[in-house]
């Protein structure tokens, strides 16, 4: 999903700059809050940004930018058609591997991807490790939770090991790279010092002088993750040969081009076997006009299909759709997993629950309302939140036994609470006859 978003970023946007401002200031004229745009080239309308936005690790020491984060870019760069830019991508598991990804365009829609593993895996997880418990540290040192504070230094420190035992494998290390290890070396010795005193004796001037180290100690993390991971002349490596192979497949596909296209576009038509299905499922609900239902289990969504050539679908009912996602996912990490609300047009409602693999509802053990803060953003593409959410909910047991669904309605103004409610129940009970997957959820409110 994430190659197919990068894709979507990079060619949907006009190569005329002036374009591309007047394609942004149009869709920020519909919505200040609404972060998709839908270009009238793309067929049936991609939700994506043509904005070409790149995450660098922020300057403010306080908010560390890799903390649960998969995905970072860092350089990007154009040439002979060909957009490269490096990533880092998490691995199987806790895993950050520095890629240089290369996308060539074959034909309008269809792009070869070519994908590099770069750099070292050990020095770029453990630099993964060292900013997500850093991050952690600030907030359990805040709340005095000494147990919290020594297991998550403990952590720290063995991400820090690990880095310098990676960087010791490198072969050839570059003078900029090792001048950067002896400043961190000597940083840290000083911050692992005053961290096992504030450990033992919970002095508050050893908590100040903690505090005070950290933001230098964070630079110096910084240029050893640009200088190690995000190396932008390992782009250029191996760039003939990324040519090549792009020639040869664009002209071996060639007879193909016509085919994916018509492909492409019936995948997305009314005329499908699905939507027809589901559209007709959606008489049984009367005042019902759109819902989403997710399973988090396997990230699948089963939803009607909407017609995204319609000037009325873009600019209104996309726009309450994802306001909509927004507003559940913010209250989600309130710890509120079942919600109501209405505006002037429609009604909405939100649930999430748990079954068991036979399709049982399953309560929570335990419900981490205090520690959801420290969870990535709802979603994937920071992590994944509903498995860090089901792994708190059941502890003990296997994720594999434990299934997580999401529900949003849209109703009619018109429509009841009680109604809503009594469909929504409805709904989630047989959407198996869409999907093929049984369901009993649980009493969602």
């Amino acid at each position: 999903m994430f190659l197919s978003l990068m894709c979507e970023a990079f060619y949907l946007a006009p190569a005329d700059t002036s374009l591309v401002e007047s394609t942004e200031s149009e869709d920020a004229d519909e919505s200040s809050g609404d972060e998709f745009y839908s270009p009238q080239s793309s067929p049936q309308g991609s939700p994506f940004q043509t904005r070409r936005e790149y995450s660098r690790p922020t300057e403010d020491s306080s908010q560390v930018e890799l903390h649960s984060s998969p995905i970072r870019f860092l350089d990007i760069s154009e040439a002979d058609g060909i957009v490269s830019q490096v990533v880092l991508l998490m691995g199987s598991g806790i895993t950050y591997n520095p890629h240089v990804v290369h996308i060539c365009p074959l034909d309008e829609g269809v792009h070869l991807l070519l994908m590099f593993e770069i750099g070292n895996v050990m020095v770029s997880s453990g630099l993964y490790e060292v900013f997500h418990y850093l991050n952690v540290l600030q907030s359990v040192r805040l709340q005095r939770e000494m147990d919290e504070v020594k297991h998550t230094f403990d952590n720290l420190e063995s991400g820090i090991k690990k880095v310098f035992e990676g960087l010791k494998k490198i072969r050839h290390i570059r003078p900029e790279v090792e001048n950067c290890q002896r400043k961190l070396h000597s940083k840290w010795d000083f911050m692992r010092k005053k961290y096992l005193e504030y450990i033992k004796t919970t002095d508050s001037e050893c908590l100040l002088r903690v505090e005070a180290s950290t933001a230098p100690f964070m630079q110096d993390l910084k240029e050893l993750l640009q200088l190690t991971c995000f190396d932008n002349k390992m782009i250029d490596i191996g760039r003939d040969a990324v040519l090549a192979v792009a020639s040869t497949v664009k002209h071996r596909l060639s007879d193909f081009s016509s085919f994916l296209k018509v492909k492409a576009l019936r995948n997305f038509t009314l005329g499908s076997r699905a939507s027809l299905t589901i559209n007709k499922y959606l008489e049984e609900f009367p005042g019902l006009v759109h819902f989403l239902y997710i399973d988090r289990f396997n990230h699948r969504i089963t939803a009607p299909s909407l017609d995204f050539n319609s000037e009325e679908t873009t600019s209104l009912t996309k726009k309450k759709i994802w306001t909509m996602v927004e507003f559940s996912r913010a209250h989600l990490q309130e710890g509120h997993t079942a919600i109501m609300w209405k505006d002037t047009t429609f009604n909405y409602a939100y649930f999430l629950w748990f079954e068991d693999s036979s399709a049982s509802p399953m309560k929570p053990k335990v419900f981490p309302t205090a520690t959801l803060k420290n969870f990535p953003r709802p979603g994937i593409l920071c992590g994944d939140f509903y498995q860090k959410l089901t792994e708190v909910c059941f502890p003990k047991t296997s994720l594999s036994k434990v299934h997580c669904y999401e529900l949003y309605c849209i109703h009619l103004g018109l429509a009841t609470s009680t109604c809503v409610l009594e469909q929504s129940r409805r709904l989630a009970a047989t959407i198996w006859e869409v999907t093929g997957m049984p369901s009993n959820p649980i009493d969602l409110l």
